[in-house]
């Protein structure tokens, strides 16, 4: 399997560490994984108040679902990252440069009012691709 990170000349360097788009030849399994947020295995929310502590328990599920499929974050070829608040979106840049510096995938970064349940601060969703 080969990934071609795709960075046009036409168009801005990326902001982070991220790639503007990835092609990936002869992958023989797409992952996607569904938005994780900061829920332990007993389906409590872990962090309230605290944006690292949640982003530490949503990258925990994340690895979790990528390892169920024989995956791990260095198949990711595609995040996109919810935050609640304006104040939160640089931190989601330190997401990625913690996590996927070295992988830089496509990425797409939304700043919302708040998600589904109140408590959560961050939900990151991903796709992967394993040779």
């Amino acid at each position: 399997m080969e990934k071609t990170t795709l960075s046009p000349s036409s168009i801005h360097q990326p902001f982070s560490s991220y790639s503007h788009g990835i092609s990936v030849e002869g992958a023989q399994r797409i992952i996607f994984c569904a938005g994780q947020v900061a829920a332990d295995p007993e389906g409590i929310i872990v962090g309230e108040g605290d944006f690292d502590a949640q982003v530490d328990q949503v990258m925990t599920n994340l690895k979790a679902v990528l390892a169920e499929a024989n995956a791990s974050l260095e198949d990711v070829v595609q995040i996109t990252m919810y935050v609640v608040g304006t104040e939160n979106a640089p931190k989601a840049r330190i997401i990625l440069r913690n996590h996927f510096d070295h992988i830089r995938p496509a990425s797409t970064l939304c700043v919302l009012a708040g998600l589904a349940d109140p408590r959560l601060m961050v939900e990151i969703t991903a796709f992967a691709a394993v040779g």
